[in-house]
Formats: structure tokens, sequence, C-alpha cells
């Protein structure tokens, strides 16, 4: 199932995983990947990834030993897409990406 970026829940969610791809003809590819609750009300976190295609700038500064002490309660802060821009705020850390097209689906 796909869903919609801008009403995304970001809040409390588990970051798994952060992979760059750059094709032969240049093309890069952000995937982002984490255990999210679907709803406000939802009691259990599903997995998602987020494709971000045609990459121009992606930064990517985490703190790993944060990231785990903090995973149980959610290592997400929040997060937001503007302007082809995903800025997703970590414990002690951020991913910026700047891309053309950005999607999210169930894992």
């Amino acid at each position: 199932m796909t869903h919609v970026l801008d009403d995304f829940l970001w809040h409390d969610g588990q970051l798994c995983g952060v992979a760059v791809t750059i094709g032969a003809n240049g093309a890069s590819t952000v995937q982002i990947t984490g255990n999210f609750y679907p709803t406000e009300n939802a009691k259990v976190r599903t997995a998602y990834a987020v494709t971000c295609e045609e990459v121009s700038r992606h930064t990517c500064m985490l703190n790993v030993n944060e990231l785990k002490k903090n995973v149980r309660a959610g290592n997400v802060s929040s997060g937001y897409l503007k302007d082809k821009t995903l800025w997703l705020y970590l414990t002690d850390g951020l991913i910026e990406v700047h891309a053309k097209k950005f999607h999210i689906s169930d894992c």
C-alpha cells in the first residue's frame, strides 16, 4: 500500500536503515526503512520504506549509540517534506534528502 508522505506520522518511529544507490547512469536513490505508527491511535508500528529518487543531495548524521539506546521508545523525533526536501530529525541525528520524487510504501 502506498501512503502520502505529507501526512505520514514520523514521531516515535524506529529507524532501521538508510541505503544510498548510484546507478550506472549516475542517478541516485536513497531508501530509508523503519517502523512507524500507521495512525495516531495505533498500538503497534508497521514497517515502511521511503524511497527518494533522482537525489541531488543527501546528508546523514547519525549517532548509532543514541539510536540504539532509544529504539524501543522511538528514535525518530519528527519529519516533514518541504520544497522537495525530506527532513528527518532523530535522537542526536538528522537525515536530509533533496530529491525530485518521494514514495512511501509498506515493507
